[in-house]
């Protein structure tokens, strides 16, 4: 078996000659991981000259020379390598742009092989490499003996010209002779084929188009690894993407031979009409699910909840035995947009089970929540300009250290000012394959920190919807539970500028997260769910508060609910702030860590004081003991295999 390797090829008509650009290459190597730092850089084909830093490599970027032919002498600029010999593997050319005699433009090509660790963030550093470049075309892939194998795409002199094209990057002279020959995992098609891809029908059919420069980005599942690790799904992927492109536009029609493409026997394949926003009968439902063992919040999943939200069309996610695990930022999104989980029994039953605990791995506690409900335009910048500085002018350690619309939040944080485009950045959702119903939106955002102190956060944009109805925009996130941090001056700040409907900043712990913390009958663990992921609007609109936090902030909705002189009265700290109070238990948030007999005690006390029924959960946790996190049983079939589905519901 031949080793497996991530192949990048990327083709561009900009001058790759100018050592500004050389620089930024080599800095996206360095800053993507210290494992794709060089240790030889040169001019000469074999690269034996050892790699000092970025600085002492620009006279050997794009060296000049001439060559003597006896007759005539060119002027031309060599290219140029660098390679790993120690983990992680590599080598990488830079063969340059250039102008011929005939003057015209030769494309440059910066192509190389590594090692397919999986440690390294490959698709950022593609996309960091399509950012500089703006390429024409360029492949991420990562390729296996299942593709690289003799006669792995048939026999024929066309299969077999058309796969080595495929292996080797392909430069610019064989896209303009022959075309493109297959598709990878990654696939940015540049202006050259700006009429190709209709990037709105590509998002209706599920698959990710990110526009970048001026082309578009496509990737076909949610991992490079996939192609590894369940290739069937990756080829099913690719076959229903190029019969979505035009015929021929991809040499390669077929995928590898004695490899199964479709879906596993005792799966069903269904691909029906998406929702259309246009009808004004019963919104169509919606069903998202995917073969990964941990599904989180991608982009395809990012898109299909958007429409949900904006068309209220039911949301159902549907999981199998595959996924073992489901991300809190995508079990919140689901329950934000009053969407179900649903667990699917063996195919020869078309029975399904809600799921009302989010199956998880082991969480890790304690962490910090906040959750904040407000119906402010939150898309505005001035808004999220304070929100930011709210972070990182209550502790440094704030700071964030990413900020994206993008689901995954890869690009860098580069100061408040630079994060203006990605707060609330405009799109369109084409929700049918007919072209109508086009959803205009402002993309939520998401910002995180890898360093201590750990912690992720989303703001999930107020909106109105197609039904002229206001859906009221959600801060939430979690972090660790850091005790240098004033984490009661961060949520106070937020709530000054949001002004909220309802906001909680709680300490959870084990013996709140585990299950049945508060019960085990219905009743009991769906609202603890609730009180878990925060509650979104739509929750509080149907179901009511599941309970009350650490420190709760109610909003002018619920002013006839609080009595601040009552509270006050018994002992409660009650501080009026814009249309509501906040409320706070304790003296100090890690009250509910240090002493949670204390906390609970005090929580029990203010539900009395408050009108009965108005928190869903009267008692407090149960035996304090932890217990494994949710298993799927054996018993439940795969339904879904890669792509979304959305079929049609009516009355």
């Amino acid at each position: 078996m031949e080793k497996s390797y991530i192949r990048i090829s990327i083709v561009t008509a900009i001058d790759t000659t100018k050592w500004e650009f050389g620089r930024k290459v080599l800095e996206t190597f360095c800053e993507t991981d210290p494992r794709l730092v060089p240790d030889r850089f040169d001019n000469d084909a074999k690269i034996k000259r050892p790699f000092y830093d970025i600085a002492a490599c620009e006279k050997y970027w794009a060296m000049e020379a001439i060559i003597d032919s006896g007759h005539r002498r060119t002027f031309t600029k060599w290219s140029c390598g660098w390679k790993r010999s120690k983990a992680v593997k590599y080598g990488y050319t830079m063969s340059h742009t250039l102008v011929n005699r005939l003057g015209e433009l030769r494309p440059g090509w910066l192509k190389g092989d590594a090692d397919a660790n999986r440690k390294i963030d490959w698709i950022r550093l593609f996309h960091r490499l399509i950012e500089l470049a703006n390429p024409q075309f360029a492949i991420l892939h990562l390729f296996t003996d299942i593709e690289t194998r003799r006669r792995a795409f048939g026999e024929d002199e066309h299969a077999s010209i058309a796969k080595d094209h495929f292996l080797v990057g392909p430069p610019a002279a064989v896209l303009e002779d022959e075309g493109i020959p297959n598709l990878a995992w990654a696939t940015f098609f540049g202006r050259e084929y700006t009429k190709e891809i209709d990037a709105e029908k590509l998002r209706a059919n599920g698959f990710a188009v990110e526009a970048i420069g001026d082309g578009h980005l496509v990737t076909l599942t949610e991992n490079i690894f996939d192609v590894a690790d369940n290739f069937p799904l990756f080829s099913a992927r690719r076959v229903e993407l190029k019969k979505l492109l035009r015929p021929g536009f991809i040499r390669l029609t077929n995928e590898p031979l004695n490899q199964a493409t479709e879906l596993p026997e005792n799966s069903t394949s269904r691909h029906v009409t998406p929702p259309d926003p246009d009808n004004t009968g019963k919104p169509a439902g919606m069903i998202g699910g995917n073969s990964g063992v941990s599904l989180s919040l991608d982009s395809t999943f990012k898109a299909q909840l958007q429409i949900a939200a904006s068309t209220k069309a039911p949301y159902s996610l549907l999981v199998t035995p595959l996924n073992q695990v489901i991300s809190k930022e995508l079990w919140d999104r689901v329950h934000e947009v009053q969407g179900t989980v649903y667990q699917i029994n063996p195919p020869t039953t078309i029975e399904t089970i809600r799921i009302l605990r989010r199956p998880k791995s082991a969480m890790r506690v304690p962490y910090i929540k906040i959750s904040i409900v407000t119906d402010i335009d939150t898309t505005k910048w001035e808004f999220g300009r304070k929100v930011l500085e709210a972070f990182y002018e209550t502790d440094s350690r704030l700071a964030p250290g990413r900020l994206d619309s993008d689901a995954k939040i890869w690009k860098l944080f580069r100061g408040v000012a630079a994060c203006e485009k990605y707060w609330a950045k405009e799109g369109i959702i084409n929700a049918n394959k007919s072209g109508r119903g086009r959803v205009s939106v402002k993309w939520d955002c998401g910002w995180t920190r890898s360093e201590a102190v750990e912690y992720r956060y989303d703001m999930i944009h107020t909106m109105v919807n197609q039904f002229g109805e206001l859906r009221p925009g959600w801060l939430k996130g979690d972090a660790d539970a850091d005790r240098k941090i004033d984490w009661s001056g961060l949520f106070h700040r937020l709530v000054e500028l949001a002004n909220p409907q309802f906001a909680i900043l709680h300490l959870f712990t084990d013996v709140e997260t585990r299950d049945d913390a508060f019960g085990a009958d219905e009743h009991a663990i769906i609202a603890t769910d609730d009180f878990l992921m925060g509650p979104p609007a739509a929750i509080l609109k149907d179901r009511g508060i599941p309970n009350l936090a650490w420190a709760t902030f109610f909003g002018r909705e619920y002013t006839q609910e609080i009595d601040a002189e009552k509270l006050r009265a018994n002992g409660f700290a009650v501080e009026a702030m814009g249309d509501g109070h906040l409320v706070t238990l304790t003296e100090n948030i890690f009250d509910v860590a240090d002493n949670f007999a204390l906390f609970s005690a005090r929580r029990a006390e203010l539900k009395k004081l408050l009108r009965s029924g108005f928190i869903r959960l009267t008692n407090e946790p149960l035996i304090q003991a932890s217990s494994p996190p949710v298993d799927f049983g054996p018993r439940y079939a795969p339904l879904l295999n890669g792509s979304w589905v959305i079929p049609t519901i009516r009355s």
